[in-house]
């Protein structure tokens, strides 16, 4: 179903020469791995099964993104049996080329190793990057317990140094888990942080940086919680250096070497702290797509693109420029060269409505476009502040004005891609005939007013638009309400998502 989109629902985004270092693809042969080994939610999240080609490209156009990564995302790869775990490893990497050789200025591959068996994981990052030509290979912060720096993957990083090659990390799932603490909290958000930021702590205390500097790490989300660790971390290293001064332990050393995605919800904290600590160089653009909303993906876009801690020119650094220093080859694609030296357009120099319903078609190839005469852009921030200081003020309860015996309260629960949501639902008929109806739902903690409802029959169709932290959201909801018991089943359509079943039941 297309729905409308309004000029406030989504910021232009202007950066249009984007270089994904986190985005992942989930080729036929890990999918298999996974339904055989991971069935469920890996992680506690449910596995994109959708993707494809067609949609990666896709979203890399609607949210600017010239050229991505393409890796594999938690739980990876990982078999008891070292010559099964090569085999797999060789089979994803086979399934990538594949797709990277029908894309080569679009994909760049990230190859798989068979972590924790070192000297398969030599043989394989040697036939990656040697035959099948890989950007550089994907590790995670640890492989079925062993963490990166630990020595016994010394022969992978001396192999990788060697060459100076990149090396791309993502969290992973840790090996032990606390019994009773964050209990049914999915592991992206909190675990992965904490893995991201044990991972790092852990190299710089084997010294894997000073160890093997020709290395072009790639950090995830930020660094998670690097930034705020490390003044506390350098005054516990002066008591290590002192009893071995042999060792670096040098933790802010370490962290002005690597380069960091700004995958995630780096803006507005997490993106303060890091300057304070790196330059501006190491920060590169991350999606995290498919496994990120690409609502939430969109809206983290349109925050780096707006936020004042960066220059304009630092943030076509962070979006393309830099990106050139991790991959040189990079530059050898005529379109990423000159998205790194170019000046950005000015995305609000024409304020007609053509020229916003064009931006707008961009954005959204597969909805229809409906746009209002767009305010001045100084305008834009106040109005859309007011909007959620409305939405956080209103309350989940009839108007003052409705009659009570044409209003029905209903608990509903909807079946999203992140898990069960449940949204209480107020309808209030227009009228005794019940062909209409308003009223108001609680999307996330956020109350949201509708109008324009429809009933035909048993069905309701109506459509939500809630302000979440992540921008705003239209829910089309088509219900069927059962009059004996008020039972109701239906589905909820958002956009670029599937038909999502509900089912609810009236109060």
């Amino acid at each position: 179903m297309n729905h409308p989109v309004e000029s406030n629902d989504a910021a232009p985004l202007r950066f249009r020469g984007k270089i994904d270092f986190q985005s992942h693809y989930l080729p036929p042969a890990y999918l298999e791995f996974l339904r055989a080994h991971y069935p469920g939610n890996p992680d506690g999240y449910p596995t994109p099964d959708y993707w494809t080609p067609d949609w990666q490209r896709d979203k890399m156009d609607l949210l600017g993104i010239a050229y991505a990564h393409l890796e594999l995302s938690s739980p990876n790869v990982f078999l008891p049996q070292v010559y099964d775990c090569l085999r797999l490893a060789r089979k994803i990497n086979d399934q990538g080329a594949a797709i990277v050789a029908e894309n080569p200025t679009r994909f760049g591959l990230i190859a798989t190793l068979p972590l924790p068996w070192a000297e398969a994981s030599v043989e394989e990052a040697r036939r990656a990057l040697d035959e099948l030509k890989a950007d550089g290979v994907g590790l995670t912060t640890n492989h079925h317990g062993v963490y990166l720096g630990d020595p016994r993957l010394d022969p992978v990083m001396r192999e990788l140094d060697g060459r100076g090659a990149m090396a791309i990390v993502h969290p992973t799932a840790p090996p032990v888990s606390v019994p009773g603490a964050c209990e049914g909290l999915s592991l992206p958000a909190f675990e992965y942080f904490v893995e991201t930021t044990r991972a790092f702590t852990n190299m710089v205390l084997e010294d894997t940086f000073v160890k093997f500097p020709n290395i072009r790490w790639v950090m995830p989300h930020a660094g998670a919680f690097v930034s705020v660790l490390a003044d506390r971390f350098e005054s516990f290293a002066f008591m290590l250096r002192f009893a071995d001064p042999d060792r670096r332990v040098d933790y802010m050393d370490a962290m002005s070497h690597v380069y960091y995605d700004l995958a995630g919800f780096s803006e507005p904290k997490q993106l303060a702290d890091l300057l304070r600590n790196v330059p501006d160089t190491h920060l590169l653009y991350g999606s995290d797509i498919p496994y990120t909303p690409i609502e939430a993906v969109l809206g983290q876009a349109r925050a780096l693109e707006g936020t004042d801690k960066l220059t304009e020119e630092q943030k076509r650094m962070a979006f393309t420029g830099n990106a050139l220093a991790v991959n040189p080859k990079l530059a050898g694609i005529p379109a990423l060269a000159r998205a790194a030296s170019e000046p950005t357009g000015n995305a609000v120099g024409e304020r007609d409505g053509r020229w916003y319903v064009r931006l707008l078609h961009d954005l959204f190839p597969h909805r229809h476009v409906a746009v209002r005469v767009p305010v001045p852009p100084h305008e834009a921030a106040p109005r859309i502040a007011g909007a959620v200081r409305d939405a956080a003020a209103a309350r989940l309860a009839p108007d003052s004005g409705d009659d009570p015996s044409l209003t029905a309260r209903y608990d509903v629960r909807l079946n999203s891609p992140v898990g069960v949501i449940a949204i209480p639902v107020i309808v209030s008929y227009d009228d005794a005939t019940r062909t209409s109806f308003h009223g108001k739902a609680k999307i996330m903690g956020i109350v949201a007013s509708y109008r324009d409802g429809v009933r035909d029959g048993t069905r309701h169709s109506f459509d939500i638009r809630v302000r979440l932290p992540f921008g705003p959201l239209t829910v089309h909801l088509d219900a069927d309400v059962s009059e004996p018991d008020g039972s109701v089943v239906g589905t909820a359509v958002a956009p670029h998502r599937r038909p999502m079943p509900f089912t609810g039941r009236r109060l």
